[in-house]
């Protein structure tokens, strides 16, 4: 298929995207990151521009995806340029990474993480801009599917994750410092040593079709005027 990656960035999701086989295009505002795309994905296929206004033709990509980028765009322009770039029966195709909360050392983790910053570690992230699809006129049956993804993470790893947030980073010395012992002595009473600790993330993917019925004229209306070029 013939793919748009929107904010691709280093081209992570992209380069997985062209092992699968697809032609992959990839868009993203930082003209540093798309200048090194050519280098990992092997394709001079990728432009500086932003999603609100998409420089493709129309009715051009089979599915445009958005991996952990949607809610940086302004729905009410990137929706409907999103469609347009779409050819019929085409997909928008988004996925979230979110830490999975039913494990009981990670809900610990997340009340410690909440002290400092209490937007930390939502299990909706995401979300909202996904809830702006469902309210477009643009796409069809909204479809959702979770995934669940183990990554191991050693003492140091969960304590960096955790000192890397930028509300803990905010923190003075001590309230920094002792957040950080915390976490550690978190570790040491779940981990089994030597193993280190599985991290549980959970995927959620959605995907909507695209309808293009709202985005062509209607000539019943009286104040349309046509002009062929």
């Amino acid at each position: 298929m013939r793919v748009l990656d929107l904010g691709a960035g280093r081209g992570g999701f992209a380069a997985m995207l062209g092992d699968a086989g697809h032609e992959v295009f990839c868009i993203d505002r930082t003209v540093d990151l798309v200048a090194g795309l050519p280098a990992r994905l092997g394709t001079r296929r990728h432009v500086v521009g932003q999603v609100e206004s998409l420089p493709f033709l129309s009715c051009h990509f089979d599915v445009v995806t958005a991996a952990q980028t949607l809610h940086h765009f302004a729905p009410g322009l990137a929706l409907t340029e999103i469609a347009r770039v779409l050819k019929p029966g085409g997909y928008l195709a988004i996925a979230y990474n979110t830490r999975d909360d039913t494990v009981p050392w990670v809900r610990r983790l997340i009340a410690l993480m909440r002290e400092a910053d209490p937007d930390a570690m939502r299990g909706d992230f995401g979300a909202d801009s996904v809830e702006k699809i469902a309210e477009s006129p643009y796409f069809g049956l909204l479809e959702r599917r979770n995934f669940r993804n183990w990554m191991p993470i050693t003492r140091q790893g969960l304590i960096s994750m955790v000192e890397q947030r930028p509300a803990v980073a905010r923190l003075d010395p001590a309230g920094r410092g002792r957040l950080l012992r915390e976490v550690g002595a978190l570790y040491d009473q779940y981990a089994r040593v030597p193993d280190p600790l599985m991290l549980p993330f959970q995927t959620s993917c959605w995907r909507a079709e695209v309808d293009h019925s709202k985005l062509a004229i209607n000539y019943d209306f009286d104040d349309v005027l046509q002009i062929k070029l």
